[in-house]
């Protein structure tokens, strides 16, 4: 059900890593950027959804004499990319493309490397309504989006309700199968699902009702990689409770390990079906974009070991 082509990857890049780029955020940009350069030939200016910190921006302004925008809602984020890009090319702006929409023009090439959720569909639906567009696409963090759910992009009759798929659902979506998750390895990030279990049962003993992911609010969520000692010293300062007993500590610590091992095999169905939900989504962006005239390709981008989230979709 999810075997996909594989778009050909690019060979081992010679340019040096730019500031701020990991080897990794680089494989990504030269495989992206490979097939994202022969959608422009026939471009007048090319945006970026999502910058970022601009990365892949300047690839592309570096290997094209078009005009190059990245757009990010994030102001720190905008000022960062400005900083990494003297010059007057490219350039970048913040705008929030999910609160004011995305406004294209006839020519422009629109693109977007590991676009959240919801900001995945506005491009597509964007793109679908605007004449002599281009779309390239690798989207990620379905769940991401204000709505409680999704519905398709592309509407099937009798089966709309069906598919309208709730954020908890779509956040399935970003389960990896492999070693190596998106940032770090699979056995570091169940350690710290383990260590965010047993800090939301240190936090719900005195009787309060807390929901399965607030024990980290208000904390970045990397935060869990820490010791488990750590973890619920920064947590209890945040709320102003007395830090447990290392005793308390260590028996929390002995439960989350039962039962996140409990959780994990009752989960597996759940697991299986991950990859299936995000190859769904992908074909529902493609089959809009066919509705409207486009011609569309879809495929694995890159290994997973380069990021989990490698699924792209080209449209002209």
């Amino acid at each position: 059900m999810c075997r996909l082509p594989a778009f050909p990857t690019p060979g081992a890049s010679a340019r040096p890593t730019r500031r701020g780029e990991t080897p990794r955020k680089r494989a990504q940009i030269d495989a992206f950027g490979q097939l994202v350069l022969p959608l422009v030939t026939r471009s007048t200016r090319v945006v970026d959804v999502g910058a970022g910190h601009g990365h892949l921006t300047r690839e592309i302004a570096q290997e094209t004499a078009l005009p190059v925008v990245g757009f990010d809602r994030d102001a720190a984020l905008v000022g960062r990319a400005r900083t990494l890009s003297p010059g007057a090319t490219p350039t970048f702006a913040v705008t929030d493309v999910l609160r004011d929409g995305l406004s294209l023009s006839t020519g422009d090439c629109v693109i977007g490397l590991h676009a959240c959720g919801e900001l995945g569909d506005v491009m597509v639906t964007s793109v679908a309504r605007s004449r002599g567009t281009t779309l390239a696409l690798v989207g990620c963090c379905l769940q991401k989006r204000r709505q409680v759910s999704r519905r398709p992009l592309r509407s099937v009759p009798d089966l709309d309700d069906r598919l309208d798929l709730p954020r908890s659902l779509l956040g399935l979506s970003n389960l990896a199968a492999g070693e190596e998750g998106v940032e770090v390895s699979r056995a570091e990030n169940l350690a710290a699902r383990e260590r965010r279990l047993a800090l939301h049962r240190l936090l719900s003993e005195g009787g309060a009702a807390l929901r399965f992911g607030a024990e980290i609010e208000g904390l970045n969520r990397r935060t869990a990689q820490r010791d488990l000692s750590a973890l619920v010293a920064r947590a209890f300062a945040l709320r102003g409770r007395p830090r447990p007993s290392r005793k308390a500590i260590d028996e929390a610590a002995a439960w989350a390990r039962r039962e996140h091992a409990r959780a994990r095999r009752l989960s597996l169905p759940r697991a299986m079906l991950a990859r299936v939900l995000e190859v769904y989504v992908l074909l529902d962006r493609a089959a809009h974009l066919e509705e409207h005239g486009f011609e569309v390709e879809v495929g694995t981008l890159f290994p997973a070991s380069v990021s989990a989230r490698n699924l792209a979709l080209f449209a002209r």
